[in-house]
C-alpha cells in the first residue's frame, strides 16, 4: 500500500515543467503568427503569378510549424501534465506518427526550396513554362516522403505498462521494447535520424553548390555584354538574392544541426555509455527548433508587394533580402534568346 500511495503521489519533475512550460509558449506566441502568416498568403496565391511559387512552399512549411507547435505544445505538455499516458494505445500511436510527421515535413519541403530554386536558376526558360507543375509535385512528394518515413512510429510505439497494482495500472507512450529486439529499435532510431534531417540537409547542400557554380558561369558569359552600370545593379541583385536564399538554409540549419546531432549520438552510443548520460541531459536542445517556429515566418516569408509590383513583377521576399523579377530580366539569372528581326537584332528575356 505503501508503494502504491508514493506512485498516486507522483509530480512531474523540474526538467518536466519547464519543458511544459516553453512548449506552451512557444504554442502561444507561435501559432497566432503562423495562423496570421497562412492566411496572408491566400490572397497571393489566388493572384497567381511567378510569385506563387515560393508562396504555396512557404504555406506548407507554416502548415508544418502549426503541427509542431499543436503537438508538443498541446499534446506533449498535456502527457507531461498527467505525468502518465492516459489516452490508450491508439492513440499512442498516432501521437508518436504526429510527433514525427511535421519534421519531417518541414525538412523536405527546405530541400524542395532548394530544388525549385535550381531549376529557377540553370534552366529559367523551362522553369519559367513548367514552374507550377514542378512545384504542385515538389509538395505531393515533399507529403509522401513525410507520410512513410513517419509511418513506422506507430508500429514501434505503444503503451507500456510501467506500475500495476490491484485495479489501478499506469502506462507510457515508449517505444515497445518487449516486441521488437534492440538492434531493431536502433535501426529505426538511425533510419528517423538520417531521413529527417541529414538527407535533406544533403539535397540543399548539392543543390546550392550547383546554383553557386552556375551562377558563377552565368556572370562570366554574360560579363562582355554589359556595361558597368549594369553590372553593379545586377551585383547588388545577386546579392539580395543569395541572401534571401541563405536565409532558409541558415535557419534550418543552425537550429536543427544541435539537437540533430544529439540525436545521431544517441543511436551510435552504447547503453550506460559516458555519451549516453551526456546525451540524457542536453535534451533541452529540442526547444531550439520549436522556438524557430516563433520565427520563421519573418525569416522566410515569400510574398509579393502590391504596392510596387504589379501582377508580372514577382518578388521574392525575407527578412534579409528582396528581389524583384524585374530586376531578375536584366539579371544574369535570366535566359537572353537574340532573335533577327528585320536585320536587327532583338533580346527577348525570360525570368525564372
Amino acid at each position: 500500500m505503501n508503494e502504491s500511495h508514493q506512485v498516486l503521489e507522483l509530480e512531474p519533475t523540474t526538467s518536466e515543467i519547464i519543458e511544459m512550460f516553453y512548449q506552451i509558449s512557444f504554442f502561444l506566441i507561435g501559432t497566432p503568427i503562423n495562423v496570421y502568416a497562412f492566411l496572408r498568403t491566400t490572397r497571393n496565391i489566388r493572384e497567381g503569378g511567378v510569385e506563387s511559387r515560393l508562396v504555396k512552399l512557404s504555406r506548407q512549411l507554416l502548415i508544418a510549424h502549426i503541427m509542431v507547435l499543436f503537438t508538443y505544445g498541446v499534446w506533449r505538455s498535456y502527457w507531461f501534465y498527467n505525468i502518465v499516458w492516459v489516452q490508450g494505445n491508439v492513440m499512442c500511436k498516432v501521437f508518436s506518427f504526429f510527433c514525427a510527421l511535421p519534421f519531417h515535413l518541414w525538412s523536405n519541403m527546405v530541400a524542395a526550396i532548394a530544388v525549385d530554386m535550381l531549376c529557377c536558376i540553370t534552366s529559367p526558360l523551362n522553369s519559367y513554362r513548367t514552374g507550377a507543375n514542378r512545384v504542385d509535385w515538389l509538395i505531393a512528394l515533399a507529403w509522401i516522403c513525410a507520410f512513410f518515413c513517419a509511418l513506422p512510429m506507430a508500429f514501434i510505439r505503444g503503451t507500456i505498462t510501467i506500475y500495476s497494482f490491484e485495479d489501478e495500472s499506469y502506462e507510457q507512450c515508449y517505444p515497445l521494447v518487449n516486441s521488437y529486439s534492440r538492434e531493431v529499435l536502433v535501426a529505426f532510431n538511425f533510419f528517423h535520424v538520417v531521413t529527417t534531417f541529414y538527407v535533406p540537409l544533403l539535397i540543399v547542400v548539392v543543390c546550392y553548390s550547383m546554383i553557386g557554380l552556375s551562377l558563377r558561369k552565368q556572370m562570366a558569359e554574360r560579363k562582355l555584354l554589359q556595361d558597368g552600370g549594369k553590372q553593379q545593379k545586377q551585383s547588388s541583385t545577386k546579392a539580395r538574392f543569395l541572401r534571401a536564399s541563405l536565409a532558409v538554409i541558415c535557419t534550418f540549419f543552425f537550429t536543427w544541426l544541435p539537437y540533430q546531432v544529439l540525436a545521431l549520438l544517441r543511436v551510435v552510443c552504447d547503453e550506460n555509455a559516458v555519451c549516453e548520460s551526456i546525451t540524457s541531459r542536453i535534451n533541452w536542445l529540442q526547444a531550439i527548433i520549436i522556438a524557430s517556429t516563433c520565427i520563421n515566418p519573418f525569416l522566410y516569408r515569400f510574398g509579393v508587394d502590391r504596392k510596387r509590383c504589379s501582377h508580372n513583377c514577382s518578388t521574392m521576399e525575407s527578412g534579409v533580402g528582396k528581389v524583384s523579377a524585374r530586376e531578375l530580366d536584366q539579371s544574369p539569372f535570366s535566359e537572353s534568346i537574340v532573335r533577327a528581326v528585320g536585320g536587327r537584332s532583338r533580346v527577348k528575356s525570360e525570368t525564372m
